[in-house]
């Protein structure tokens, strides 16, 4: 009788224990779920204001969060490239024509990711319109980790979005991550990062930590934006070379990469040319020249690499996709 008593009382308290177990679980599963911390169930979760907020998910994290949100929100125009997009090309500057816009800039984008993207943006569906801005660092080393090629399918988002909420940091992410964000800036919805300038310091030291030496021009890597046009076929493909500051030049000069520099822009342009695609070569053939690297952010340059929205806004205009006509209103020089 006591052996069966005990028996009763532990798978009692082995019940119990289980039910408060599932009990924390959902209520931080749901807690996730309307804090929505990753920003991919709710357009306006309660952290954001107006559709914007400091986020040091996506800061850290872009790689799943923005597939995620391109799933969600089904955008039917998609900016493809590095932090270079996503700082540089605000949608609400696309026209009309391209109806809802989704910057899908990622840090340090690599050409070996161009696949997954088109992938997903084929997966994902209604994505009729494509802008892939390259720089020459995408077809140089490759730091890991890529995009997960899983989020390119429903099966591989649907599990991410479980994690986002089923996750151990849940508790961490609910906490006041925001404050430790680690870049300056506000996400807006739609991908894009309002920046702030930087100070002399800061565009000192981006600029002292390239190491221009390394990399190494990948003629290869064209392979993977071959990919991902083929993947891309039938919607409509421009393809940009990003613009390019004089003192960022000067560094590639001085890294001895000039001629790979050159040699890359001729081998896109050529691939283009072969596709038939819309092709702009931006690097060097841009009117923004007032960057001093000794010194803070421009009117045209947050640092030696990124453009701000006002050059963002000419480049819109010259490849056609200027929300105002005064977006072309620039020469090239």
């Amino acid at each position: 009788m006591r052996a069966a008593a005990q028996t009763s009382i532990a798978k009692g308290f082995a019940a119990i224990f289980a039910a408060t177990v599932m009990l924390i679980v959902g209520l931080l599963a749901g807690l996730a779920f309307w804090c929505d911390p990753y920003w991919v169930f709710r357009d306006n979760p309660p952290w954001t204001h107006g559709g914007v907020g400091m986020s040091r998910l996506l800061d850290v994290e872009m790689r799943l969060i923005k597939p995620l949100q391109i799933a969600r929100l089904k955008p039917q125009t998609l900016l493809i490239g590095s932090s270079v997009v996503y700082r540089g090309l605000d949608p609400r500057d696309v026209s009309a024509v391209a109806g809802q816009v989704y910057n899908a800039g990622l840090s340090a984008l690599m050409a070996r990711e161009l696949p997954t993207l088109a992938a997903l943006a084929v997966d994902v569906g209604g994505i009729r319109r494509v802008v892939i801005e390259l720089d020459y660092f995408m077809f140089t080393a490759w730091p890991p980790p890529p995009i997960d090629r899983k989020l390119a399918t429903a099966s591989g988002r649907r599990e991410a979005l479980v994690s986002t909420v089923l996750n151990p940091k849940a508790v961490d992410n609910l906490r006041g991550p925001r404050s430790l964000r680690t870049e300056p800036g506000l996400w807006h919805a739609d991908g894009y990062k309002a920046t702030p300038d930087f100070d002399a310091e800061l565009v000192g030291r981006i600029s002292r930590e390239q190491n221009i030496a390394a990399m190494v021009y990948r003629p290869g890597d064209l392979s993977y934006l071959e990919r991902a046009l083929d993947l891309l076929q039938g919607r409509d493909i421009t393809i940009v070379l990003s613009p390019v500051s004089a003192a960022q030049r000067q560094l590639v000069e001085a890294g001895g990469r000039g001629p790979e520099l050159a040699a890359w822009r001729r081998d896109v342009a050529a691939l283009a040319m072969r596709r038939s695609l819309p092709f702009h070569d931006f690097v060097s053939s841009h009117p923004f020249e007032d960057f001093d690297p000794a010194k803070a952010s421009s009117r045209y340059w947050l640092d030696t690499l990124h453009f701000k929205p006002e050059v963002g806004r000419w480049l819109l205009g010259r490849i056609g996709l200027a929300a105002h006509p005064a977006g072309a209103g620039a020469t090239s020089g």
